[in-house]
C-alpha cells in the first residue's frame, strides 16, 4: 500500500512522538540533521470538507506549513515510516517504524540495517542487509532516490540474500509517493552489477524488478500493535484530574502507546485521535518531552504528553476562565501590533486555513504581525497550485481578518458551538481532527455588504489549551463561503 507523499524540501515542523496510522510523511527526505529549516515549504492540500488528517507522537505527522516565499515554518521530530523485512518464506513484510530524524528516507534505510525488533524477530522476520553496511548518502531527484551504500552492502550471501536486500531497499523507499525508483551507488560510484551474484543494477530499480523473486506479503505480521478506540479503553469520567484527551493527531493517524517512556520503547498499542484516557499520575522527562503513564487494555503504557490535554466535564471550559475575554485579549494584541506569543500554547499555534492545519512554533510567532513573509494559504475555491492564489502574510490572511470579525458590530460569539454559514462546511467538519479535542470559541461574522447578499460571511474558531492555570490559544480555524 502506498503512502502519502513526502515533501522534498525542508519543512521545519513540530516536535512530536507519534505513530501514525499509515501516512508515510512527516518531513523532508534528505535534510541534514544540523539544518533547522530552509526558505520554502510545500503547499498544503486545499479542502472545503473535513481535512484529511495523520501522527507518536506518538502521532506521526505533524501539520505541514503553507508554502512560504521567504520563511521557515514547522516539522515533526517524529514521523511514521514503513520498512520491509523478510519472513521465513522469503516474502517482504511491511512493518511500521517511527523516527525523530528530519530525513525520513535516511531513517528508513537505517532501520533496514538495524533489523527487526525482538517481537518481529520472534515472528520470523529478518533483514538481509549486512550488519556492517553503512548508508553514506541519499538524495531524491525527479522520482529517483540515489542511495549511496558502503561496499559492505554488496558482501556475503547467495542470490536469495542479494535479491532480498535489494528488494527491501526498493520496497521501503518506494513507499514514499515521491520515490518511484532507486539508483544504487557503492562508495559514491554508480555500479552496473551488484555483488558476486552479478545482479544488473545499471539502471534505476523499481518494485516490478523484484515482485517475482521477493513477493510482497499480503498481510502485516500478527505482532502489529492493536489500535484502540474509546470502547476498547477503560471507562473514564471526563473532568477527573487524571483524565486526558488525545489531541493534535490527524484523523488517519494515531498516538503510539509504548511499554516504556521514549520513542525507543516498544509500541504496545495505538490510540485513535480524540479518545479520553486515564493517567496513573506517573510522568517522566525524556529529552524535551514529558511522558505520561496511562491505563490501557494491555496494561499500563506510556505516551508523549505533547498529545494530551486535560478534560473538563461536558468538554466545557475550566471554571473561573473567560474564553471570550481570552479571544478579546488576542484581538487587542493583534490590533496594537504587539507580540502575542504569551497568549499562545507552549506547543505552538495550529492554523487551519482551508487546508490541513499547519503549526507555528511560539518562537516563529514573534514579530509575525510585522513580517513581510508571505504564504500560499489554502482557498475554499481554488486548487492549492492555482496561479490565482495570491500569497499573503500571516497578518493579512489570519490575524487582521480574525480581528475584523470579532470587532464587527453584528458578530455572533458561541462557546463550544460551531456555526455552519451558507455554503460553508457542515458543523461536524468545522474543526480539523487535530483540534477537535480542545474547547473553543466561534466568532461568526454574518456579512453585511449588500452587494454580496450575505455571502461575505466568515467564521473563526479559536481553540484553547489549559496550561499553567490559564487558557492558551492553540488553534485558529477559518471558514467562509465556497462557490
Amino acid at each position: 500500500m502506498r503512502k502519502r507523499s513526502v515533501a522534498l524540501v525542508a519543512l521545519a515542523l513540530a516536535a512530536v512522538a507519534c505513530g501514525g496510522g499509515g501516512a508515510q510523511s512527516g518531513g523532508p527526505l534528505t535534510v541534514p540533521t544540523s539544518q533547522p529549516a530552509v526558505t520554502s515549504t510545500t503547499v498544503p492540500p486545499a479542502s472545503t470538507t473535513a481535512p484529511t488528517p495523520t501522527t507518536d507522537t506518538t502521532p506521526t505527522t505533524a501539520p505541514e506549513s503553507p508554502e512560504a516565499t521567504t520563511s521557515t515554518t514547522a516539522v515533526p521530530s517524529e514521523a511514521n515510516i514503513t520498512v520491509y523485512f523478510v519472513d521465513e518464506t522469503g516474502r517482504a513484510v511491511p512493518v511500521e517504524r517511527t523516527t525523530s530524524q528530519t530525513g525520513v528516507a535516511r531513517a528508513a534505510v537505517e532501520a533496514l540495517i538495524a533489523g527487526p525488533n525482538r517481537s518481529e524477530a520472534a515472528a520470523g522476520l529478518s533483514t538481509l542487509f549486512p550488519a556492517d553496511s553503512l548508508l553514506l548518502g541519499i538524495r531524491v531527484e525527479d522520482g529517483t532516490a540515489f542511495v549511496d551504500m558502503s561496499l559492505e552492502f554488496a558482501g556475503g550471501g547467495g542470490s536469495a540474500s542479494v535479491l532480498g536486500r535489494l528488494a527491501q531497499l526498493v520496497y521501503t523507499l518506494t513507499e514514499f509517493d515521491s520515490i518511484e525508483r532507486v539508483r544504487l551507488l557503492l562508495d559514491g560510484q554508480q555500479v552496473s552489477t551488484f555483488s558476486g551474484e552479478g545482479v544488473d543494477v545499471s539502471r534505476p530499480l523499481t518494485r516490478a524488478d523484484f515482485t517475482g523473486a521477493v513477493p510482497l506479503a499480503s498481510e502485516r505480521p500478527a505482532t502489529a500493535a492493536p489500535t484502540w478506540d474509546q470502547d476498547d479503553l477503560p471507562a473514564v469520567q471526563l473532568g477527573d484530574s487524571d483524565v486526558y484527551r488525545v489531541v493534535l493527531v490527524a484523523a488517519d493517524d494515531f498516538l503510539n502507546v509504548r511499554r516504556s517512556a521514549g520513542t525507543d520503547g516498544e509500541i504496545v498499542g495505538r490510540l485513535l485521535p480524540g479518545v479520553a484516557v486515564e493517567a496513573t499520575g506517573a510522568t517522566t522527562e525524556v529529552g524535551a518531552s514529558t511522558w505520561h503513564e496511562i491505563r490501557t487494555p494491555a496494561g499500563n503504557g506510556w505516551v508523549n504528553g505533547f498529545y494530551l490535554t486535560p478534560t473538563v466535564a461536558g468538554d466545557a471550559f475550566p471554571s473561573g476562565t473567560d474564553p471570550v475575554g481570552a479571544v478579546a485579549a488576542l484581538v487587542a494584541r493583534i490590533e496594537a501590533g504587539k507580540d502575542f506569543t504569551d497568549l499562545v500554547s507552549s506547543r505552538g499555534l495550529w492554523v487551519a486555513h482551508h487546508a490541513d492545519p499547519i503549526r507555528f512554533r511560539p518562537e516563529e510567532l514573534k514579530g509575525i504581525l510585522s513580517s513581510n513573509t508571505t504564504y500560499r494559504w489554502g482557498s475554499p475555491a481554488l486548487e492549492p497550485d492555482s496561479q490565482e492564489i495570491r500569497p499573503r502574510t500571516f497578518a493579512d490572511a489570519v490575524a487582521r481578518r480574525l480581528a475584523a470579525a470579532f470587532d464587527d458590530p453584528n458578530r455572533e460569539v458561541y462557546v463550544n458551538e460551531a456555526v455552519e454559514g451558507p455554503n460553508g462546511r457542515p458543523v461536524e467538519f468545522a474543526l480539523p481532527t487535530e483540534l477537535a479535542g480542545f474547547p473553543f470559541v466561534t466568532v461568526f461574522d454574518p456579512g453585511d455588504d449588500p452587494q454580496y447578499e450575505g455571502l461575505d460571511w466568515n467564521s473563526w474558531i479559536v481553540s484553547f489549551s489549559y496550561e499553567g492555570g490559564a487558557l492558551k490559544v492553540v488553534g485558529l480555524t477559518v471558514d467562509e463561503w465556497a462557490p
